[in-house]
C-alpha cells in the first residue's frame, strides 16, 4: 500500500498557478469583464462565471496532478522525486537535496556533442 502524502502547500500553490498561468485565457477576460462590471451589471455575472470557471478547471487539473504524483511509478527518477516531496520536513529542502546529489552523481554527467560522437 501506498503511504505518500501530496504537500498541502504544494496543491496550494499550483492551484494558484493553474488559475493565473494555465488558464489565462479564462482568468485575463475575466478580471477584464469584473472591471466593466462596476458599471454595466450584465459583464459582472459573465465575469463571475468565466471565474467559476477557471476555479473549477484549476481545481480538476490539480486534483489529476495529485493523482499522478500519488500513482506508483516505474521510473526510478521519478519514484526519486516522489519520496523527496513525500519525506518528513521541508519537501523544498528535500528537492534541494535531490537535485544536489542527481547533480553531483557522475552517471548524471552531461556530454558534448562532439563527445557522444566519438562513442
Amino acid at each position: 500500500m501506498n503511504n505518500r502524502k501530496y504537500p498541502t502547500s504544494l496543491f496550494i500553490i499550483g492551484f494558484i498557478t493553474n488559475i493565473l498561468f494555465h488558464f489565462f485565457w479564462l482568468f485575463i477576460p475575466c478580471i477584464i469583464l469584473l472591471i466593466v462590471g462596476i458599471f454595466v451589471k450584465p459583464c459582472l455575472y459573465v465575469g463571475l462565471a468565466l471565474l467559476l470557471i477557471d476555479i473549477l478547471l484549476s481545481l480538476i487539473e490539480q486534483f489529476r496532478i495529485r493523482q499522478a504524483f500519488l500513482k506508483e511509478s516505474d521510473n526510478p527518477d521519478f519514484q526519486a522525486f516522489q519520496d523527496a516531496l513525500s519525506k518528513d520536513g521541508n519537501w523544498r529542502d528535500n528537492i534541494g537535496e535531490l537535485l544536489n546529489q542527481k547533480m553531483s552523481d557522475p552517471q548524471n554527467e552531461i556530454k558534448s556533442h562532439d563527445e557522444s560522437e566519438d562513442k
